[in-house]
């Protein structure tokens, strides 16, 4: 019996070690949910934390959820609540919201899919670029390597392009729609707003 016992705790801890923990921020400036789409295996745990110190009251609340999942509905406690984790136990597209900001969109959702955590690897794909709308600066937080960064407007043509740590100058622009296109070992496109 004892022997049961213990090959269960093993493999319980090699499950659980290989969950991924995905991390959502929730952003004061713009009202967002950053990023406000994620998709997810059964099993990872979600993870709300501010991108900035939280200045107002935020909730995190589910709208639509899988039949038979829990529901969420937790309000940051400003200023001693520094995150909220969520691990969805049901495949299926989670939305939620934060109530008092529902108004401005403040959105998003989530897609769990089927399949054990146990085998896959860290897919952290956590790529942020804010604030959006900008007037003179954009910013990356990002864990992907940015080899280079090129800005086109809605008919392709290029109106910057250079290499860029962390940041991209974009008070040159017209204010208007644009869409910045990210090399790296993670290419992306990814459209802005200048104001």
């Amino acid at each position: 019996m004892k022997k049961l016992f213990t090959v269960l705790i093993i493999v319980l801890i090699a499950f659980n070690s290989k969950a991924t923990i995905h991390t959502i921020q929730v952003w004061n400036g713009y009202y967002q949910f950053l990023p406000a789409s994620l998709t997810i295996q059964l099993g990872d745990t979600l993870q709300w934390t501010p991108l900035d110190p939280p200045t107002m009251v935020h909730t995190i609340t589910s709208a639509i959820i899988p039949s038979g999942a829990a529901t969420f509905d937790y309000t940051w406690q400003l200023p001693a609540d520094t995150f909220f984790q969520y691990i969805p136990q049901i495949a299926g597209l989670y939305e939620y919201e934060c109530t008092p900001h529902i108004a401005w969109n403040m959105l998003g959702t989530i897609t769990v899919i089927g399949g054990t955590t146990a085998v896959t690897e860290n897919k952290t794909s956590t790529f942020i670029i804010y604030p959006n709308p900008a007037s003179n600066y954009i910013h990356f937080n990002t864990l992907n390597t940015i080899e280079r960064c090129i800005i086109h407007d809605a008919n392709g043509a290029i109106l910057l392009s250079g290499n860029t740590e962390d940041k991209i100058n974009i008070s040159t622009l017209k204010n208007g729609m644009y869409f910045i296109k990210i090399l790296g070992d993670k290419p992306k496109l990814i459209k802005i707003i200048k104001q």
